[in-house]
C-alpha cells in the first residue's frame, strides 16, 4: 500500500509548493493527458470552485481505489493531522520529512550553500550553527545575523563561530556570507589570490574614499599616481557587490494573489482567490460508461484508473488551497497590528510558530508560502514577508527587525541635514525608544535601507 500511496503523496506536496503559474501549466497538461478530467473556465463575474468529487458513482466500482485515495486525501485535509501514522507507524515523521526534502525546486542560494555545507569538514554541532548562519544570509549574499547575539549564548565559544564563518566564506559564490561591502570585496580578492596586492589595500583602507571618487586623497595616502589609483578602481569595479543575486533572481513573470484580505466593519476578512483556477470535475461521460453493462471489463479498469487519478488531482489542488488559506488566517490573526498600523507594528514571527498552531511540519509552511502572495489593505505582499526575526525592547516586548528599520528610517528623516546623526548617535536615539541594538546592527540596517553614512548625508 505504501508503494501505491507514495506517488500520490508526492504529487500533493509538489502541487502545494508550486507557484500559481506553474500549477496552471500542470493543470493544462493533466487535462490533455487524462480524458476523465474536464474543466470549465471561470465566468467573468463568478468565483471558481474545485469540486471534491462525484456523487453518482457506484460505490462497488471504486471501493478499492478510493479507500486508499480517501485515506491519502485526509493527509492534506482537515483530518490529516490525526491520521499521519498511516504512512508507517513510528517512521511516519521521518518518511514524510524525506519526501518533503526530496521535492525538486529551483536551486536557490540557500540550497547551494547547504549543499556545500554537507561536504564541508565541520562536525555535526558546527553544522547546526552553520545552518542558522546560512539561514540568515539574504538574497544578495550578505549575512543579516547579528553575530553578537550568537556570541551572547551561554557557553558559546567565539572560536567556533570564527571557524564556521571562515568555512562559509570559502563557499561559492565568492564573497558570500560577508557582513558588509568591504568584507564582500576582500573575500573575492582573497579567493583570487590577491590578498597582498594594492587592490586589496585600497578596498581594506580606502573604500569610502573610493566610493566618493577621491582619487587624489587615495593617491596621497598610498603613495601612488592618480592614474594608478584609477586603474585599481577599475579592477575593484569588476568585483561583484551582490554575489548572491545570480541565484536569487525571481523567475515569476506575473504575480497573482492567492489570498485576498479586506477590512469590513472593523474586521479583516480572508478569502481565497479562486479565479485563476479552472473548475475541475470528473467527466459524466466516463462515469456513465462505468455504469453501462455493455462496457468491457478492460475498459472499466482503464476508466477507474484514470478517474482515481483525476480525483486525487482535484483533491490535491483543493488541499493546497486549504493549507494556504489556513496559514493566511493565522498570519492575519498574529499580525493584526501590522494591518491596523503599518510596518512599525509588524511582529517577529517564525515558521515554527505557525507550524505548531496548524500541527504541520515547519517545511510545510515554508513550501506553502514560497512564491505565494496576499492582496491586503497594505498592498500586495509575499506570504513570506510576514515571517521576520526580531529584537527585544527595553520593556521585554519583542518587535520585528522591520519595525526597527522603520524607526531608524524615521529618525534619519527628521535629522538636521547639516548635522546628520552618526551611527553611535542613532544607537542612543533608538535606545531612547526602548530599542537596544549594537552600532554594527544599526550600520547593517542603514545599509539595507540604502541610507548613506553620516558624512555622506551631510548637506553643506
Amino acid at each position: 500500500m505504501q508503494q501505491v500511496l507514495a506517488p500520490h503523496l508526492f504529487q500533493s506536496l509538489e502541487i502545494l509548493q508550486m507557484p500559481l503559474l506553474d500549477l496552471q501549466q500542470m493543470i493544462k497538461q493533466e487535462l490533455s493527458e487524462n480524458p476523465t478530467l474536464e474543466a470549465t473556465q471561470e465566468q467573468s463575474d463568478a468565483q471558481i470552485e474545485i469540486e471534491q468529487g462525484t456523487k453518482d458513482v457506484e460505490r462497488d466500482e471504486f471501493d478499492n481505489e478510493f479507500e486508499k485515495l480517501a485515506a491519502l486525501g485526509e493527509e492534506w485535509g482537515d483530518n490529516y493531522y490525526e491520521n499521519r501514522q498511516m504512512l508507517g507507524g513510528a517512521d511516519a515523521e521521518e518518511k514524510y520529512q524525506y519526501m518533503m526534502d526530496s521535492l525538486s525546486e529551483s536551486s536557490s542560494l540557500h540550497d547551494q550553500l547547504l549543499d556545500q555545507l554537507s561536504l564541508s569538514g565541520l562536525n555535526d554541532y558546527e553544522k547546526k550553527i552553520a545552518e542558522i548562519v546560512i539561514g540568515n544570509i539574504d538574497d544578495d549574499g550578505y549575512l543579516q545575523l547579528d553575530v553578537e547575539d550568537l556570541l551572547a549564548l551561554p557557553n558559546f565559544p567565539a572560536e567556533t563561530l570564527d571557524k564556521i564563518l571562515e568555512t562559509i566564506h570559502e563557499f561559492d559564490p565568492p564573497g558570500v556570507g560577508a557582513r558588509d561591502l568591504r568584507e564582500c570585496l576582500l573575500l573575492q580578492l582573497k579567493r583570487a589570490g590577491k590578498k597582498n596586492t594594492q587592490e586589496y589595500q585600497i578596498v581594506a583602507d580606502h573604500l569610502d574614499l573610493l566610493g566618493r571618487h577621491k582619487y587624489e586623497d587615495i593617491a596621497r595616502a598610498m603613495g601612488l599616481t592618480i592614474d594608478r589609483v584609477k586603474e585599481l578602481a577599475g579592477a575593484v569595479a569588476k568585483l561583484d557587490p551582490k554575489p548572491g543575486r545570480n541565484f536569487s533572481e525571481e523567475r515569476i513573470e506575473y504575480v497573482t494573489p492567492e489570498i485576498i484580505v479586506e477590512k469590513r466593519d472593523g474586521e479583516y476578512v480572508i478569502t481565497q482567490n479562486r479565479k485563476p483556477y479552472p473548475n475541475l470535475f470528473i467527466s459524466q461521460k466516463y462515469l456513465q460508461m462505468l455504469k453501462d453493462p455493455n462496457t468491457s471489463k478492460e475498459v472499466k479498469v482503464y476508466i477507474r484508473e484514470k478517474i482515481a487519478k483525476s480525483k486525487q488531482f482535484i483533491q490535491s489542488i483543493d488541499q493546497r488551497m486549504d493549507t494556504i488559506y489556513r496559514i493566511a488566517v493565522e498570519i492575519v490573526r498574529i499580525q493584526r497590528e501590522f494591518f491596523d498600523h503599518g510596518v512599525s507594528r509588524l511582529k517577529p514571527l517564525n515558521m515554527k510558530t505557525v507550524a505548531e498552531l496548524l500541527d504541520v511540519h515547519e517545511t510545510t509552511i515554508s513550501r506553502a508560502t514560497a512564491g505565494k502572495y496576499m492582496q491586503t489593505p497594505r498592498g500586495l505582499l509575499s506570504m513570506k514577508y510576514f515571517f521576520k526575526p526580531g529584537v527585544q525592547t527595553a520593556s521585554g516586548e519583542a518587535i520585528s527587525n522591520e519595525s526597527v528599520k522603520a524607526a531608524l528610517s524615521e529618525i534619519v528623516r527628521g535629522e538636521d541635514k547639516k548635522k546628520p546623526y552618526s551611527d553611535a548617535k542613532l544607537v542612543k536615539l533608538l535606545e531612547e525608544q526602548g530599542i537596544k541594538i549594537a552600532r554594527r546592527t544599526v550600520a547593517k540596517y542603514r545599509d539595507q535601507l540604502r541610507i548613506l553614512p553620516s558624512h555622506l548625508r551631510k548637506v553643506h
